[in-house]
């Protein structure tokens, strides 16, 4: 189990607070719910990003889906979040949460397709990637790419099995400049996806970042041509480290096919 620290130091992995006298519900984006012995002030302190929106309640606004003014005067109004969670905004913060989401400064609208993860796009044509993940793993992807400041489409999958096939019946102008796969979702999903993007003298100048779990053996994914083999650990911390070396790398430094 991560210690608070810990937890603190990946905000995108968490999705709101939910203060109990000296203690507070943690709701994590994956779903998982933890009773921590911090009371809510300790986390506004040092979650600087995060909003306070009613006493009880601490939220990252990334997380936020929609935004409901209050119905009448001296009433509150409220937020739903990407996982169809409702919390109140109370009268006292409103017009501050308003006011604050209203800047821009957090993404709002959310694409609700599993398919179609954008960030925000300046006149330079975005890059197209194809990553082949769930779960932490893709929302620290995705952090890390909106820190790296590059603009991209991000295009995610749960089985890429059939993602040659697809390509293949795309314009070339809509295949991805870069695919990230990890085998820890389905490692027979994963090589089969590997093997039919390389096994295509179309396609197989893509570049393929495969991603293994320490136990795993590389040599059969460099085998099938894998451009780069990276091993991912289970620390969360040690995860956003490595896939940021990586994006870095294959984003900032090596030249992608045009």
């Amino acid at each position: 189990m991560l210690l608070i620290h810990q937890l603190l130091e990946q905000p995108s992995l968490l999705a709101y607070f939910i203060g109990a006298d000296n203690y507070a519900w943690l709701q994590f984006r994956s779903g998982e719910r933890r009773l921590l012995a911090k009371p809510l002030i300790y986390f506004e302190e040092r979650l600087p990003s995060f909003i306070r929106i009613h006493k009880t309640a601490l939220i990252n606004p990334t997380c936020i889906a929609h935004i409901q003014q209050p119905p009448r005067p001296k009433m509150a109004g409220s937020v739903r979040l990407v996982d169809g969670t409702e919390l109140p905004v109370s009268r006292r913060r409103w017009r501050q949460v308003a006011q604050f989401l209203q800047t821009g400064s957090v993404p709002v609208q959310v694409d609700s397709s599993p398919l179609a993860i954008q960030a925000d796009l300046n006149e330079v044509t975005p890059l197209q990637i194809q990553v082949i993940m769930s779960g932490d793993t893709l929302l620290l992807t995705e952090q890390c790419l909106r820190e790296l400041g590059v603009p991209y489409v991000l295009q995610s999958a749960k089985i890429g099995s059939e993602l040659a096939s697809a390509l293949l019946l795309s314009p070339s102008i809509q295949w991805p400049k870069l695919i990230l796969i990890d085998s820890r979702l389905n490692r027979t999903d994963s090589l089969l996806t590997l093997q039919t993007l390389k096994g295509n003298a179309r396609l197989r100048a893509i570049p393929v970042i495969y991603l293994i779990p320490p136990t795993e053996n590389m040599m059969q994914a460099y085998q099938l041509d894998a451009n780069s083999v990276v091993v991912i650990p289970d620390d969360p911390s040690a995860l956003a480290r490595i896939l940021n070396q990586v994006v870095d790398y294959w984003l900032r430094i090596v030249q992608l096919v045009d």
